[in-house]
């Protein structure tokens, strides 16, 4: 239940520092100092996205050594120290720091998160349990993403500018108080030998992740404001870096297929989301935003949960179809005036459909495998946020009118639906043309079959001991 407890609570506050908030409400001293300062704290306030992505791979490599529960612990405790430092942030250099801080912090968070969802052992009820952890962690991410943007823009637009910088105190220590119980309680069944059980292999994929992921966060932050076309091909060179590191990861880790749908629902998810958090009013879609989404995400994940373990490629595929269906539909209905029924009604396929994708993916999946797939993830977000703002500046090149900014605006979003419909259904179609992935018998790499190797058996969701979970606590 301590488990349980900690990723209902870390998950919400960590996608809740992806938007980019203070967009919505720019501190009156520096929005007055002309669009030089004002373009500054834009880029400033940017960075956490960036920085979750640079830091997911790395705390992954710290998960191998130290374990889940002082990784997760440290990351909490960094989101702290930026929530004190978001009461004096008052330049732009301070906003980009703390905003650094709050997406160094959560993508360390991110990434212990799941290792311990996957390695969660369940000693009365080992495929029960671990299955009940990956529909909690995706039907809870999922949704953090669908409403995310809507909630942050709520927070900021009913209270003060610096909420931007502060997302969620109180759930900053929650979260923290978790952690260091969970925290605690691993630690008393840990021994030195586990955490060193795990092959070079894994590894060494994981750390050959991070300077793909800094190039990729290096080109978004260096385009940023810097024209369409800079914008354009800097997009364009992200998506397929990270087609092609997903399709890697996919192939020679135990990732699987999750790598695969975490790529896509970072890469569409997140921006749909945005775009038309933009097109609504604060209060259309407020409270229903949540509800819904996380109502049909995890809906999505116990179906997907309760089939057979044969079947798992069949419902990912599914899942990604649904998903389809539901950009497909967004597209069609128009995202020109946006209603809050007609919206709910489109977020259940769509978040429904990508939960299933991912609670069907990881629980197939091992701890270093599910660990890169968060890489992936966030490196989704970070290409799809580059692919819709081009997009989105490809609208506004001739808008010149306060009605015809809206109109591109709504432009963009329809394209950017038509855009994550062919994403997502491309992805579907291929999970459903290619065969399953034979588990690899090589020496360093973790069976997703169900044999049984040193370290465990992976695949039937039973623990690796000593990276995230323990045999008697959780």
């Amino acid at each position: 239940m301590c488990a349980l407890a900690t990723v209902a609570t870390v998950i919400p506050l960590v996608v809740l520092q992806i938007p980019d908030a203070i967009t919505w409400a720019l501190p009156p001293r520096l929005a007055g100092q002309g669009p030089g300062v004002v373009a500054s704290v834009l880029r400033a306030s940017g960075l956490a996205l960036p920085a979750m992505a640079v830091a997911a791979p790395l705390a992954a490599l710290a998960v191998r050594c130290l374990r889940a529960g002082p990784v997760l612990l440290a990351g909490l405790l960094v989101i702290a120290a930026a929530d004190l430092l978001g009461d004096t942030a008052r330049t732009a250099a301070l906003i980009g720091v703390d905003r650094s801080l709050h997406g160094l912090g959560a993508g360390i968070a991110m990434t212990a998160v799941v290792a311990i969802v996957a390695e969660q052992p369940q000693a009365k009820q080992p495929q029960a349990g671990r299955r009940s952890m990956a529909g909690w962690w995706a039907a809870l991410t999922v949704a953090g993403l669908a409403a995310a943007p809507e909630l942050m823009r709520c927070r900021v637009t009913s209270g003060h500018w610096r909420a931007a910088l502060q997302p969620s105190p109180w759930l900053t220590g929650t979260a923290l108080a978790l952690a260091a119980l969970y925290a605690l309680l691993a630690e008393g069944t840990a021994t030195a030998d586990a955490r060193s059980a795990f092959p070079p292999a894994e590894r060494a994929q994981l750390a050959l992740l991070a300077a793909p992921m800094a190039g990729i966060c290096a080109i978004a932050v260096a385009v940023t404001y810097r024209g369409d076309k800079a914008v354009a091909a800097a997009a364009l060179a992200d998506a397929l870096a990270l087609t092609g590191i997903a399709a890697v990861t996919a192939r020679a880790s135990t990732a699987a297929r999750l790598a695969v749908v975490c790529a896509v629902a970072g890469f569409t998810l997140a921006p749909a989301a945005g775009a038309v958090t933009a097109l609504t009013q604060p209060t259309e879609f407020g409270s229903e935003s949540g509800g819904v989404a996380l109502a049909a995400a995890l809906c999505g994940a116990i179906l997907a949960l309760m089939t057979k373990n044969g079947h798992v490629r069949a419902v990912t595929a599914v899942g990604l179809f649904l998903a389809a269906a539901g950009f497909a539909a967004l597209y069609l209905a128009g995202p020109e005036n946006p209603h809050s029924r007609m919206l709910a009604m489109l977020c259940v396929p769509l978040v429904g459909g990508l939960s299933a994708a991912l609670a069907a993916g990881l629980r197939a999946t091992g701890a270093a495998g599910a660990m890169a797939s968060v890489v992936m993830l966030l490196a989704g977000v970070v290409a799809g946020y580059l692919a819709a703002g081009a997009v989105q500046l490809r609208a506004l090149a001739d808008a010149r009118t306060a009605q015809a900014v809206r109109g591109a605006l709504v432009t963009a979003a329809g394209h950017w639906a038509l855009v994550a419909a062919a994403v997502s259904a491309a992805a579907a179609l291929a999970m459903a043309c290619t065969a399953g992935r034979r588990a690899s018998r090589k020496p360093g790499h973790l069976a997703v079959g169900p044999r049984k190797s040193k370290l465990g058996d992976v695949a039937g969701g039973a623990p690796v001991p000593g990276a995230g979970g323990t045999p008697d606590h959780g």
